[in-house]
């Protein structure tokens, strides 16, 4: 069951998004007395693994009965990458090398036994690196595709040659580590003007780059901490868990936080969470 449900949603996912193929799912596993124990080696449970040589993995196991270590294995048997844990967490990220059947172990010793979650990204090779002359749909679709893992191979595969991928036109972009959100600002402003005109000008943009698969919703000014915010969200018609991209305009004045200016214009993107 645990290797057909790995296969099941890579392939699933693989199958709808064409362009850029990007996958995280969850599940919960168990150590037990009944699990396979090696003196050498420890209590584990194993994964098997199809993938592709350039593919990109980030596998993270935390529990709060053990302190997991996990061991990644080639196709011919060789361990590739290890973690051991720390507080309760391990995690490897990598790109494999090779195509096949590789395995994944979470593995404890003699005494650890309990529950654990079992978090797995995957990204293709294709969905590893973007064209700098990229356009602004292209930029965006591929900023939409991290969000399906909430970009855990979006800015931390440490052997990709990608630089952080900024929306085009905007003027800064980052990874929020409170909520794992993708956030580009365009404009910093004290002209009302200005930032409605280029609020009006990405809501054209965001919408040709997006089709019939996303609900729209428009929300007039609305009162967020001190300040006001007027915005567009583009929804992913999914049961749940579904992403989002939410173009706002910020209304700062007057507003007690030290910010430079009054008005500004961004795009976050993510994916809601159960």
């Amino acid at each position: 069951m645990k290797l057909t449900l790995l296969i099941l949603f890579f392939f699933i996912s693989l199958s709808l998004n064409a362009q850029f193929d990007v996958e995280f799912n969850e599940l919960i596993g168990e150590l037990t007395k009944t699990d396979k124990y090696k003196p050498e080696f420890g209590r584990y449970d194993g994964y098997q693994i199809p993938l592709y040589a350039g593919e990109a993995v980030n596998f993270i196991v935390y529990s709060d009965a053990f302190n997991p270590k996990i061991v990644f294995v080639s196709p011919s048997g060789n361990v590739y990458k290890q973690s051991e844990g720390t507080s309760g967490i391990a995690s490897i990220i990598t790109s494999v090398p090779e195509e096949g059947e590789w395995v994944l172990y979470v593995v404890g010793d003699l005494y650890s036994l309990g529950k654990y979650t079992f978090q797995y990204a995957f990204a293709s090779s294709n969905s590893l690196n973007l064209s700098s002359d990229s356009d602004f749909c292209t930029t965006l679709n591929f900023i939409i595709a991290h969000a399906k893992a909430y970009f855990l191979l979006f800015e931390n595969l440490y052997d990709s040659k990608q630089t952080f991928v900024k929306l085009n036109k905007s003027k800064d972009a980052f990874i929020d580590d409170s909520d794992a959100s993708y956030n580009a600002l365009f404009l910093e402003t004290n002209n009302l003007k200005e930032a409605e005109n280029l609020y009006k000008e990405l809501q054209t943009d965001v919408s040709k780059c997006l089709d019939n698969n996303w609900t729209i919703s428009v929300a007039n000014w609305y009162n967020v901490e001190d300040y006001k915010v007027k915005s567009i969200s583009y929804s992913e018609k999914v049961k749940e868990n579904g992403r989002f991209v939410k173009l706002m305009l910020l209304n700062l004045k007057g507003s007690k936080q030290k910010f430079m200016n009054d008005f500004a214009v961004q795009i976050v993107v993510n994916r809601n969470r159960n």
